[in-house]
């Protein structure tokens, strides 16, 4: 049995090829951009594995789809006319774009990202007890 690098070491996982996933040049870097920010983010926390590779890579995917979604929002509004019939219709982009946000947000709660998660996702650091003068004076007195 041999053994075999794995790309990324320090347990950091490799970034896709995006310009397999999207054709789209803007896609491709927002894409990496966001891939790139997110590992800075757990790398801070302390809390970046390998075997987050996939949960991260989603969480890019979904990303970029809102923002997709985004753009054609803010370029026709929430609400568009139906092809066929011309009633008011949601956008399909804003339905897109909610549940994209949806699972962005449970994605950043598992892996911790919030600031309110982070706290419990991160590594516990204990602190050194600050000596005080008081501690000199208030000593235990034994029995």
């Amino acid at each position: 049995m041999t053994l075999t690098a794995l790309l990324g070491g320090e347990g950091t996982p490799p970034e896709p090829d995006w310009e397999q996933v999207f054709a789209d040049v803007l896609d491709v870097a927002l894409a990496h951009d966001e891939w790139g920010r997110i590992i800075r983010e757990l790398q801070e926390a302390q809390t970046i594995t390998l075997a987050n590779a996939h949960m991260i890579e989603r969480m890019v995917l979904y990303r970029v789809q809102f923002e997709r979604a985004s753009r054609q929002v803010a370029e026709i509004g929430t609400i568009v006319k139906a092809k066929r019939t011309g009633v008011p219709q949601i956008s399909p982009a804003w339905t897109v774009m909610r549940q994209a946000g949806e699972e962005i947000r449970i994605l950043e709660v598992e892996l911790g990202i919030p600031p309110v998660r982070r706290g419990k996702a991160a590594k516990v650091v204990k602190k050194p007890k600050t000596q005080r003068a008081s501690d000199a004076f208030l000593r235990p007195v034994a029995k």
